[in-house]
């Protein structure tokens, strides 16, 4: 007996940032998700900031001198700054697939520049589903004047 092989194509599209290709879920499935990031994130922010709670700054800290850092000062802005890296890995891995930002970061290791990236990569996203959403509107469109064609054309029969 033969097999029955039928392929499957995933929907979405490719984005590239910087040299490296990465790819958006358009499922429905995934749009839910997509469509919900912020509440998505707030909560990965929630739990970084539950997390930060034990990092204490001085109330003069932005006052101190590079002379003035005590060794637990440093830990504390180092925990704060992972907390901040953290974060942002989330609202990678949240857009692109859980790894995501491990891979980005690996190739641009700078969390600000990073940082800065999400914001136009999410309304390039955003004016991208709204483009194939239009294509899809047109599609099923077509599809509806070709079934009315058809049941004409079988009315006159």
């Amino acid at each position: 007996m033969s097999e029955i092989k039928i392929d499957i194509q995933r929907t979405g599209f490719p984005v590239k940032i910087g040299k490296l290709e990465l790819w958006f879920d358009s499922s429905f499935e995934n749009l839910r998700r997509f469509f919900d990031i912020d509440k998505i994130a707030k909560e990965k922010l929630k739990e970084a900031e539950e997390k930060a709670m034990h990092i204490h700054f001085p109330d003069n800290f932005r006052e101190y001198k590079p002379e003035d850092y005590t060794e637990k000062d440093i830990k504390n802005v180092d925990a704060a700054l992972d907390l901040n890296k953290e974060f942002i890995a989330a609202q990678y891995d949240i857009l692109f697939g859980d790894g995501t930002f491990k891979k980005i970061y690996k190739e641009y290791p700078d969390i600000i520049a990073l940082e800065k990236a999400l914001d136009p990569i999410g309304h390039a996203i955003a004016e991208k589903i709204k483009e194939l959403e239009k294509e899809r509107a047109e599609s099923v469109d077509e599809l509806k004047k070709e079934a009315l064609q058809k049941q004409k054309a079988k009315q006159k029969k």
